[in-house]
């Protein structure tokens, strides 16, 4: 029975989407996506000449893409694979287990159980820590991000992601379950790691200030965030764009254009991205083709070859990396 209760959990993940908090496609999200989208219609501030309401928040050329039918397909997969492989297995490696060991390691390190012990804190205290806490997931967020496209190995499970040719909200699930797994647990590295500091400096008395259940600053980004996979153009503030990581700059890092190889990897914040030299920002609307280069979006053209070819082009990497002759290696997009 507790089994069949397991998978039957398990097996709703993917619907249990729509009405969870920290999902992205939660519905008052998509809703207010939804509104903000009418609004940028009604006051005339499109980057389209497209006069038709319904037309301009749901163009067929970008929901019935090609591209777009492979998200919606890949949906069920990955989210499954997400609840069955990638979460027990990012469980066993926590934030709350990192930073346990980490305020644990600091201690035994200094002979100091806290270091500023802090017995009742107050409101700033815990706006202070949900801060720090939440620049440390963003910057792991940020750096794995780079990482996932510098380290040829993790690239070819990451550009899965970057064969996208249109953008919707289903895009954010073109991942492979490696691509995932990295991800995560880089970020709970880095949560880990801030906690446990924060942990043996003052205490653990701090609390995340939230929303609904959501980080304050999370829950704010994703009342916008579906617009990083999304065709409506929005940008932010130039200033502003230096600190916050505009929709319109994600969807830079998407096109197929070797001038933004190398630009805008962060999630909530640009800051990183000011602060290491690969920050972007558009001076105005600029409609780009998306996708890879040379054709090699073709070589993803079904849900399975998401999750296998990766596989294969690794090892081929590896075998070339290690001087062993290959079958076709001369002829970069031959693979069918």
């Amino acid at each position: 029975m507790e089994l069949i209760t397991f998978v039957l959990e398990k097996s709703l993940y993917p619907l249990k989407q729509v009405v969870s908090p920290d999902s992205q496609i939660y519905w008052p999200y998509l809703l207010s996506s939804l509104c903000i989208a009418l609004l940028i219609f009604s006051l005339g501030f499109k980057d389209s000449a497209e006069k038709n309401m319904l037309k301009y928040l749901f163009p067929p050329k970008v929901f019935l893409h090609r591209s777009a039918i492979l998200d919606y397909q890949n949906y069920l997969p990955i989210m499954l694979a997400k609840s069955f492989l990638v979460i027990p297995i990012t469980a066993l490696l926590s934030a709350t287990a990192i930073a346990n060991l980490v305020s644990h390691a600091l201690s035994y390190l200094t002979s100091i159980s806290t270091l500023f012990p802090i017995s009742h804190p107050p409101l700033w205290y815990h706006l202070s820590f949900s801060l720090f806490l939440i620049l440390a997931i963003d910057f792991g967020y940020f750096y794995n991000h780079y990482l996932r496209h510098k380290v040829p190995l993790l690239w070819e499970f990451h550009k899965i992601h970057h064969t996208a040719e249109v953008l919707t909200p289903f895009t954010l699930y073109r991942h492979h379950p490696l691509d995932y797994l990295v991800q995560i647990l880089s970020v709970s590295l880095c949560a880990g790691t801030a906690t446990g500091i924060w942990t043996f400096l003052f205490g653990s008395q701090a609390q995340v200030l939230s929303l609904n259940g959501v980080p304050w600053l999370l829950f704010a980004f994703y009342l916008t965030g579906n617009f990083r996979h999304s065709h409506i153009w929005v940008a932010f503030p130039n200033w502003a764009s230096y600190v916050l990581m505009s929709p319109a700059q994600h969807y830079i890092h998407h096109a197929n254009d070797s001038r933004y190889y190398d630009t805008n990897y962060g999630k909530i914040l640009s800051l990183w991205d000011w602060m290491f030299g690969t920050l972007y920002i558009p001076q105005g609307y600029q409609e780009l083709p998306l996708g890879l280069p040379d054709e090699e979006d073709n070589r993803f053209d079904t849900v399975m070859s998401f999750y296998f070819k990766p596989f294969r082009l690794a090892f081929r990497r590896l075998k070339a990396q290690s001087g062993l002759s290959l079958p076709n290696q001369n002829t970069g997009t031959s693979e069918s």
